[in-house]
């Protein structure tokens, strides 16, 4: 069963998207989210800009299927975890989004997937803000956001490290260290519960009570999809000038800045077409010919996970 539900993520993952040439929510669209979205007195130094923006991207981005039925028998239900969720890099955007951007794209996510599916928020309110507050002290004690460039630096420290000490004697030591940390984490699984859990947990408490006609609620993930492949983007005609910007740093940089289409303002990236680059998720663009035209909008980017053979991006001029 487990292995029939990753074939069935990994389908839903590598399904092309239809890229809608639309741009994103503006500074007024984003505005007017905090009626729904009042600030917290325990949020921290800028986050609320950031929890607005996560809700924008929510807004550009839902989630199609909301409820999971393998064929088992069993009811659809409602899994608070998703396998596909947002990761926002320090490359993309800047630290403090990018220590707090997963917390908050999560909170408006699961807050807009609970009122798309009709659920009171009597159901959900209060657990989902504990869940919040959870996740927000997790990321501030997290060690610093560190670029991809310095993670796969560090990763291949740690190997060189671990490949030097892989005599005799630092083996021992090591397996002595090893079920030592063992004894300790099972102290630690006593008493730490993941914060999905929790909600889930309350939520379907609430609903059995409330509301039991809805989906049911729990935290199971079952993910794994592994990385996709390259990415080469084109433009048509050629000699396009590509700039992309990761979708949810934009709307971060729309509360912000008076201009986030200006390339300067903004963490916009030129992109060189027609070479293979690792990219995925969701974008916004701007494309700019020789002739002075300009194209605008969002775009998701998904590479193929098949193979490895390269996922092509082309960017019109005209058309969609």
């Amino acid at each position: 069963m487990r292995k029939a539900r990753m074939l069935m993520l990994m389908a839903a993952i590598a399904s092309p998207l239809t890229a809608a040439a639309k741009e994103p929510l503006d500074a007024a669209g984003l505005k007017a989210i905090e009626a729904k979205v009042p600030p917290q007195s325990w949020y921290p130094d800028g986050y609320y800009d950031i929890r607005i923006a996560a809700e924008g991207q929510i807004v550009d981005f839902p989630r199609d299927n909301l409820t999971m039925d393998w064929g088992d028998g069993q009811p659809p239900y409602y899994d608070v975890i998703d396998c596909n969720a947002e990761f926002v890099s320090l490359d993309e955007t800047d630290p403090l989004t990018a220590r707090y951007g997963p917390v908050a794209l999560e909170v408006a996510r699961l807050r807009g997937e609970f009122e798309r599916m009709k659920y009171p928020p009597a159901l959900y309110a209060a657990p989902l803000l504990a869940f919040e507050r959870a996740k927000i002290e997790e990321a501030k004690t997290a060690p610093d956001p560190m670029s991809d460039a310095e993670i796969t630096a560090a990763m291949a420290a740690d190997q060189t490290a671990a490949d030097a000490a892989m005599d005799a004697e630092a083996a021992e030591a090591a397996a002595d260290a090893a079920a030592a940390a063992a004894e300790d984490s099972v102290g630690e699984s006593e008493t730490y519960k993941d914060p999905y859990m929790i909600l889930a947990e309350a939520v379907e408490a609430n609903r059995q009570r409330l509301a039991p006609k809805l989906p049911k609620v729990l935290a199971d993930g079952g993910c794994g999809a592994g990385e996709g492949s390259a990415v080469i983007v084109k433009t048509l005609p050629p000699q396009g000038e590509v700039l992309l910007i990761n979708a949810f740093a934009f709307k971060v940089c729309t509360r912000k800045k008076p201009d986030p289409w200006d390339r300067f303002a903004c963490k916009w990236n030129e992109i060189e077409t027609g070479v293979e680059k690792q990219l995925s998720g969701r974008y916004v663009y701007q494309v700019k010919w020789p002739d002075g035209t300009v194209r605008k909008g969002t775009r998701d980017i998904v590479p193929n996970y098949d193979d490895d053979t390269a996922a092509t991006v082309t960017f019109k001029k005209t058309g969609s």
